[in-house]
């Protein structure tokens, strides 16, 4: 599975989906794929999309475990059933709820408040104008169902996928060190909603582990990944 496949499959994890989708996105040799893929990522010493130098065996790599708990590394090998899927977004991935752990960049852009309630960011913030204009630099459009939010993170990951298929590593390396910081902010959000989030914890924490990795590498190696725009 390449490195567009892994953004793509966790982008389909937290925005809208159904039954059949979802069963065929969770069937075991798929979601076994995914998983080793998300292990190559964890580790990987090349920039995003550069799968064709990847010599080292998926054998001779780190498992899991040495990047997540064995909390969430149980639940990320347990994906849920869609009817617990659905109920979990039902619940906690709609606006306007109490309980709602929406996974929108805006949201998480303000500074967390001293009290431990919620983030104080608003809908359409500058992270969503921004995504909205990089849509209309590619030539593409935000999806409907994405208008209030487009910067959801369902999107941003979907977009990441499209870049790297389309050959755009570079900009694609960018968009992936200067976007996903927000992530740290909204895994406590989901932490607090205890051990039935612990699914949606884990894929959050193979997200931040591969833009750490990437980080990593990029300031360690000649490869320059600061750029104007990434559009």
């Amino acid at each position: 599975m390449d490195d567009a496949a892994v953004f793509s499959m966790m982008a389909q994890c937290f925005g809208p989906t159904d039954e059949t989708l979802w069963d065929e996105l969770t069937e075991s040799a798929s979601w076994e794929q995914f998983l080793d893929s998300a292990r190559v990522l964890l580790q990987d010493e090349h920039p995003l999309g550069e799968t064709a130098h990847r010599s080292i065996s998926l054998t001779d790599r780190a498992p899991l475990q040495e990047f997540l708990s064995p909390r969430t590394v149980d639940a990320l090998f347990n994906p849920p059933s869609y009817e617990a899927h659905r109920s979990f977004v039902a619940q906690h991935f709609t606006g306007g709820l109490p309980v709602s752990a929406v996974p929108v960049e805006s949201l998480y852009r303000q500074p967390h408040p001293s009290d431990g309630s919620p983030a104080g960011g608003e809908y359409l913030g500058d992270a969503a104008h921004y995504m909205e204009f990089l849509f209309t630099q590619l030539g593409l459009e935000v999806p409907p169902q994405f208008a209030a939010c487009p910067d959801h993170l369902a999107l941003e990951l979907d977009l990441l996928a499209v870049m790297l298929r389309s050959s755009m590593n570079r900009q694609a390396e960018v968009f992936f060190l200067e976007r996903f910081d927000w992530l740290t902010e909204y895994r406590r959000r989901l932490v607090d909603l205890g051990s039935d989030a612990d699914f949606y914890v884990g894929l959050i924490d193979v997200i931040m582990g591969i833009r750490a990795q990437q980080e990593s590498f990029c300031e360690s190696s000649s490869f320059e990944y600061t750029a104007d725009s990434v559009a």
